[in-house]
């Protein structure tokens, strides 16, 4: 139960997160994290589409370095090919800092 409502605050978080910084692009429906399986998967609205696509990271890493903690994310799956492609090309093994709250959910 705890676990649950564990990921289901992260999802929250993430949903607005990435909102905030890729709204223009379109708008999330729902956003799901597995914290046992370290994966997140979100179903989307692209602006210009008219079907929703879906998006996972399938495995991402925390690392910690001194105070700040970053996640690594490992690999991508879409229901679009040519997203898959672009996401696994720009994002795939790329760190990025997270706030130390955010990275005390993931964990």
């Amino acid at each position: 139960m705890l676990g649950k409502m564990k990921a289901g605050a992260v999802s929250l978080a993430l949903k607005a997160f990435i909102g905030d910084r890729f709204g223009e692009y379109g708008e999330i429906e729902e956003l799901k994290v597995d914290l046992d399986a370290a994966r997140l998967t979100l179903r989307a609205l692209l602006r210009g589409e008219r079907q929703s696509v879906t998006v996972s990271v399938e495995h991402y890493e925390l690392q910690q370095e001194g105070a700040d903690v970053y996640i690594v994310l490992r690999g991508f799956s879409s229901s679009r090919e040519w997203l898959t492609l672009l996401l696994t090309k720009l994002f795939r093994d790329k760190r990025y800092k997270i706030p130390a709250a955010a990275a005390k959910l993931l964990k």
